[in-house]
């Protein structure tokens, strides 16, 4: 009789994953509406490449610490009459496949967050094992490196920062058979962006 228990591995495909764009930190803390400094515009297109530094997950290639990845990035910032603004970052592996999330601006950058469900797979049939099975984060904070003058308005034209995501089953996966070593997944990236050539 084969055993419920199960090697697992999640696939962070677009049609598996179920994201829920995280708005805890979405309000701009108290202290921020203190910060007078005209701030470079963000808002646009970004292309951001990802660089892993750290990483426990060593099932997955694309984890592995020297690898690469890029996401495009759209930054929309509200207008208001505050040096900082809220708005809207929509982030995803192609353009025609980016999930929205609230945008942080801080003195000098933003910061933005996402949190949600990959399905846990049975890697022995390629099938669902647990829909939903683990609950991921992502953390970003990015940095205004170089500017430029774009109409008399001062422009970010680079970004630098990081990003930090885990992944861990829920209880009622790991009930299910979904298992893995070790169980909780951290990934720590480097970051760095530039505007998209024009034309």
């Amino acid at each position: 009789m084969r055993s419920r228990r199960a090697v697992v591995t999640i696939l962070a495909s677009t049609a598996l994953l179920a994201l829920t764009a995280c708005t805890a930190g979405a309000p701009q803390e108290t202290d921020t509406d203190a910060v007078t400094t005209p701030q470079a515009d963000i808002s646009g297109e970004w292309v951001v490449t990802r660089t892993v530094v750290t990483s426990n997950d060593a099932t997955n290639p694309a984890r592995a610490v020297g690898s690469t990845s890029v996401r495009y990035l759209s930054v929309d910032r509200d207008d208001c009459d505050s040096a900082l603004c809220d708005g809207t970052v929509s982030s995803g592996a192609t353009l025609d496949d980016r999930v929205q999330t609230p945008l942080a601006q801080t003195d000098g950058g933003f910061d933005y967050s996402f949190e949600g469900t990959l399905d846990c797979m049975n890697t022995s049939t390629g099938g669902v094992l647990v829909v939903g099975g683990f609950a991921y984060s992502q953390t970003a904070k990015l940095t205004v490196g170089a500017t430029t003058d774009v109409d008399g308005t001062p422009t970010a034209a680079t970004l630098t920062g990081t990003i930090d995501y885990t992944d861990t089953p829920t209880a009622d996966a790991i009930d299910a058979g979904c298992t893995r070593d070790p169980l909780t997944v951290d990934v720590d990236y480097t970051v760095t962006a530039t505007r998209p050539p024009v034309g």
